[in-house]
């Protein structure tokens, strides 16, 4: 009973992390870039700030039931590799996450008040991508763990 409601909680929080994600790279960002100036600048702030307690809320609850969830099932098996995939996947998700959030993008947002040239863009545009694959990746290795749990 407890590993059920531990797996809904699991799932709710990936979705919530996944269809935000979702959200932010195909509509969110893309209505943002139509703004000039100060409009825009305030605008990707707001959008950051109030994406990311749902963000790291469901972060949290995710790798917290995972990690309760992965223990029930860890032994010599096929299981163990694709978990350590998991757990590679989703820390290098959570790392890029942080520097997004709180590196990067602070230190974009800065260049672009200060009217410097935007040389950390690219960077910023790559690890965001990354970050979305990583994102994609994680569920699709939770899929394979279930089944390889059954």
């Amino acid at each position: 009973m407890l590993v059920d409601v531990l797996r809904v909680f699991h799932l709710l929080a990936a979705a919530v992390w996944l269809g935000g994600t979702v959200a932010l790279v195909f509509a969110g960002v893309p209505v943002i870039r139509t703004l000039e100036g100060e409009e825009r600048a305030r605008s990707m702030r707001m959008l950051g700030k109030r994406w990311r307690p749902w963000g790291w809320g469901s972060m949290a609850v995710a790798v917290a039931t995972g990690g309760v969830l992965a223990s029930e099932e860890a032994g010599d098996s096929p299981f163990d590799g694709v978990l350590t995939a998991k757990v590679v996947v989703v820390g290098l998700l959570i790392a890029g996450a942080y520097l997004h959030d709180f590196v990067l993008g602070p230190a974009l947002a800065k260049q672009i008040r200060e009217g410097q040239q935007q040389t950390i863009r690219p960077r910023l545009v790559v690890l965001g991508w990354t970050n979305f694959a990583l994102t994609v990746a994680a569920p699709v290795l939770g899929v394979v763990l279930t089944t390889l749990a059954e």
